[in-house]
């Protein structure tokens, strides 16, 4: 089988282990990468020496280069921009919604306050990239409309 990457950046180590925990909980056809911010994940994206993953996940909240300049990057550089885009946040408000669906994400996701929820939702994205990611969004959309905007 034909395993699947799926990229998290996030300045928050700690997020980013409990991701982690959750894909491999789910599927074990995935292959989970992570990039400590926005700088480092630009710089592996762009390398040619770096396979491109099959998904980001882009917290949109992190010093430096944050996720909406990442998200900005990545959308205007010909090799990277087709690859799927997610942001998360921990904020509901239409501002960073809107800003996401205008940057090109696919989606905008509220981070979820319990793990079997974030569980839920590896779940479902890991199941997406092996099917049809677009039509499992809309299908979560549709089951959690209030944490999860698709595009």
């Amino acid at each position: 089988m034909n395993k699947k990457t799926i990229m998290l950046v996030d300045d928050d180590s700690d997020d980013a282990e409990i991701f982690e925990m959750a894909v491999k909980h789910t599927a074990d056809y995935i292959t989970f990468e992570y990039s400590g911010g926005g700088s480092e994940a630009l710089n592996r994206l762009t390398s040619t020496a770096f396979s491109l993953p099959d998904l980001i996940l882009v917290d949109a909240g992190m010093p430096k280069m944050n996720g909406w300049e990442l998200l900005k990057n990545i959308k205007a550089d010909d090799r990277i921009a087709k690859v799927p885009v997610i942001m998360i946040a921990t904020s509901s408000r239409m501002e960073g919604i809107s800003l996401a669906q205008n940057l090109g994400a696919e989606a905008y996701f509220i981070k979820p306050s319990n793990y079997d929820d974030l569980k839920s939702i590896m779940k479902n994205l890991c199941s997406g990239l092996r099917t049809d990611l677009k039509a499992k969004l809309l299908s979560m959309q549709s089951d959690s409309p209030r944490y999860i905007f698709v595009f």
